[in-house]
């Protein structure tokens, strides 16, 4: 509470400062404006410097996934057949065809390479053949021989069976697993399956995947290309 003796001036404590109190407060204010500013920068460039070399920042989530493939579609096995002829003639060399039925040839016509699965199944079956020898040879002739009616304990001719059986199984085992291996399955999902239309790979249509990661890919050129094959339905599809 102000006294009657106190001068006009003085003031009691906790009323507002002055107009002129105030400006000085807020000019200080601005003054430390540019201090913060520069702590930010120097924190910015400390995380930028905290980024490895050459690693790419994170995708926004917000983002569109990259390209897989340029996909169309033929009605015919003589259209889907020229196509790949093209495209191999062309330079590519990842891209696909999706059939509802195999299409004799079209290995060829996609400039395939023989495949390793048959080299595999030669593997097992040897390594069949030869578990089936040494099983009869170590039961029989080693482990617990038997002589009857004077005959070797060894008599190969006794063990075709065995040896042919496990030969066999031995060659589907690997058949089986290996087809597996080299075409990745199971895959429960293939960025192919987004095409609008590719249900009908199963029933009337022929599809053709070019892929992005194609070293003659372009989105234009190729694009063109399908275009001029007659491909319908081309549409890029993402992973």
């Amino acid at each position: 509470m102000q006294l009657d003796s106190d001068p006009p001036s003085q003031k009691r404590s906790g009323e507002p400062a002055s107009a002129d109190e105030a400006k000085g407060h807020k000019g200080s204010a601005r003054e430390g404006q540019p201090a913060a500013s520069a702590a930010q920068a120097a924190r910015a460039e400390a995380r930028g410097a905290e980024q490895k070399p050459g690693q790419e920042a994170p995708q926004d989530a917000a983002g569109a996934a990259p390209p897989f493939a340029l996909m169309g579609y033929f009605t015919t096995p003589k259209d889907i057949y020229h196509a790949c002829e093209a495209l191999r003639d062309a330079g590519y060399s990842r891209f696909d065809a999706h059939t509802p039925f195999p299409v004799h040839g079209l290995e060829k016509a996609m400039g395939l390479k023989p495949s390793r699965l048959p080299w595999l199944v030669l593997g097992g079956g040897t390594t069949g053949l030869i578990s089936g020898i040494l099983l009869a040879w170590y039961t029989q002739a080693f482990d617990y021989p038997l002589i009857i009616s004077g005959k070797e304990s060894f008599s190969y001719q006794a063990f075709v069976p065995v040896i042919f059986e496990l030969t066999v199984l031995f060659s589907a085992l690997t058949c089986f697993f290996g087809l597996f291996a080299i075409s990745r399955l199971p895959a429960f999902f293939h960025p192919t399956m987004t095409h609008p239309q590719f249900p009908r790979a199963t029933d009337d249509a022929f599809f053709v995947s070019v892929e992005a990661s194609d070293p003659k890919f372009d989105r234009a050129e190729t694009r063109h290309l399908l275009q001029r094959l007659g491909a319908q339905g081309i549409t890029e599809v993402s992973s």
